[in-house]
């Protein structure tokens, strides 16, 4: 995807190789009803999507507490798996590159079960 294309249009060319009854927990940017109810139809896939204020669908106090909360529990998880990965990978490959990704999160999940 380019960089100029919306998030919900890179949503949609995602392919979801999911369990059905998955849930996939987004931000606010992709707030289409549309493609969250096609996904839900088709393939018994559920969007949870952080809501706007000025949202049609909005959330019961409770969902949108353990939206924030599932949310927060990726973000840190996220960030500390990028901390210590380098800020380029050479790779001359695409499955190379596949390799040494695996390879540093997997180097990662070792260090924090073993060392911290």
């Amino acid at each position: 995807m380019p960089g100029s294309a919306s998030d919900v249009r890179a949503l949609n060319a995602l392919p979801f190789n999911l369990p059905p009854g998955s849930e996939v927990y987004t931000d606010s940017a992709y707030t289409d009803y549309m493609s969250e109810d096609d996904l839900e139809q088709t393939s018994q896939i559920k969007l949870k999507v952080m809501r706007k204020k000025n949202s049609k669908r909005q959330d019961e106090p409770c969902n949108q507490y353990i939206k924030q909360h599932v949310r927060h529990y990726i973000e840190t998880v996220f960030s500390s798996i990028t901390c210590v990965l380098p800020k380029s990978i050479h790779a001359v490959t695409y499955q190379g590159f596949l390799l040494k990704v695996e390879a540093f999160i997997f180097a990662f999940t070792l260090k924090q079960a073993f060392i911290e």
